[in-house]
């Protein structure tokens, strides 16, 4: 379906918007690779909570810095030789994931990772789908396409509920919780989630009304409208 190797596409939005499913599937979709960006800070807040570290501290959080030694392969995370990824998607390390994230240093070296891990990928002649929420801004402003996924707060609350259904989990509760990491995400000093993506060329895609298939009907319209693929 490719007609070019060798690019990125930058898949930004709110947390529970769908980026990570869209991404994946659409790597595999274009033969491409799925650069799964979140892995790294949730794995910070990983190696915090196995480690006994508190994630509001600062200097405590950097101190597993050097021990991060993160691997993708084949949709699968690799940390320090532990395949983790299940592990990942629990509650714990996904909220922490956005607590840490605001660390400057945190960021500087999952940025640096991300962007190792990509251009390798676009030298083999890969196309490159990253999510996250500084994708298009900061770890790829180049990127050949930049997609920003939202939904309705409500509805990204109740898409939360189902991940974690095996938890019990008040719709209230988790609407407020999801404003809050909004609210920090948004409002973070270093690459913050993008406030008006309109005017940083991005392609806005509301999918509160779309099934998984008809959003990436519409990404893959919108690929073509650009001559990314055929």
């Amino acid at each position: 379906m490719a007609e070019n190797k060798g690019f990125v596409i930058a898949i930004d939005g709110p947390v529970a918007s769908g980026k990570g499913a869209l991404a994946a599937q659409l790597a595999k979709k274009l033969k491409g690779f799925y650069l799964y960006t979140g892995a790294m800070y949730r794995s910070v807040a990983f190696l915090c909570i196995e480690k006994g570290i508190d994630l509001e501290n600062e200097s405590d959080v950097e101190s597993v810095l050097s021990d991060l030694n993160i691997e993708l392969e084949n949709d699968r995370v690799i940390l320090n030789g532990q395949d983790v990824t299940e592990r990942l998607n629990e509650p714990d390390t996904a909220s922490g994931s956005s607590v840490v994230g605001v660390y400057p240093n945190v960021r500087q070296v999952a940025v640096l990772k991300q962007q190792e891990i990509g251009e390798k990928a676009i030298k083999n002649g890969k196309i490159v789908v990253a999510e996250g929420r500084d994708i298009g801004t900061v770890v790829f402003p180049n990127a050949a396409a930049k997609i920003y996924l939202t939904a309705r707060p409500e509805i990204r609350a109740k898409r939360r509920m189902e991940q974690f259904i095996t938890q019990k989990k008040d719709l209230t509760k988790e609407l407020q919780n999801l404003k809050t990491r909004d609210k920090r995400d948004t409002e973070r000093e270093v690459g913050p989630l993008p406030s008006d993506p309109e005017n940083l060329g991005y392609f806005i895609l509301d999918n509160s009304d779309l099934t998984e298939d008809q959003t990436m009907e519409k990404v893959l319209g919108e690929l073509k409208k650009r001559n990314l693929i055929i």
